[in-house]
């Protein structure tokens, strides 16, 4: 069994020589932590998209061109593009808005959620809440909550809850089939 740096770099070692499945396991492992990056920051969804697309381009340019020089710190290297890449969607806006404040005809969008995102946004997180309250294992909603909401080390989590980081990807991975299972059917409840 593969420990998780080691499974790190070997996605990379796979994505350099040209294997295109790896490329779509990369993006498949890493989805979900670069949408909580930048949904934490960006409101507009179609901004929020743009970052997002742009993030796992320019990953997979970098691992393709050997850009990595640290391929066991595969996710470390993934979530900073995303922070950066949110930075610079900030700075690019702030720009825009600098370049045309005198413009009183043209209407820039607010950076700043609008009412119904915010009411999304809120809605989701009371969902993800009692999503998380429902799970029967109090190890299982630790591990989420602290890897995918409060974006801590996996080596952190692991030396408080007392497991290898071989374990961890087999905890976190049945935490996530157990919440996506409750996610799912509160959805079916929902539409009925």
């Amino acid at each position: 069994m593969e420990v998780a740096g080691s499974s790190e770099a070997n996605l990379v070692s796979r994505i350099r020589a040209g294997e295109r499945a790896a490329e779509d396991d990369l993006i498949r492992r890493f989805s979900r932590g670069v949408s909580i990056i930048i949904g934490q920051s960006v409101a507009d969804p179609a901004a929020a998209a743009d970052v997002y697309q742009e993030t796992f381009r320019l990953v997979l340019l970098k691992v393709r061109a050997g850009e990595v020089r640290e391929p066991e710190r595969l996710a470390g290297f993934v979530c900073g593009i995303a922070r950066s890449l949110v930075v610079e969607h900030f700075r690019r806006t702030a720009r825009l808005r600098e370049r045309h404040a005198g413009e009183p005809d043209r209407q820039l969008p607010s950076p700043e959620p609008s009412q119904l995102d915010q009411l999304l946004r809120q809605e989701r997180a009371i969902l993800v809440r009692r999503v998380l309250s429902e799970l029967a294992s109090d190890r299982d909603r630790k591990i989420l909550y602290r890897f995918y909401i409060e974006d801590d080390e996996k080596e952190n989590i692991c030396a408080d809850l007392g497991i290898s980081t071989l374990h961890f990807n087999h905890v976190i991975s049945r935490a996530r089939q157990r919440y996506k299972k409750i996610y799912e059917s509160m959805g079916e409840v929902r539409k009925k």
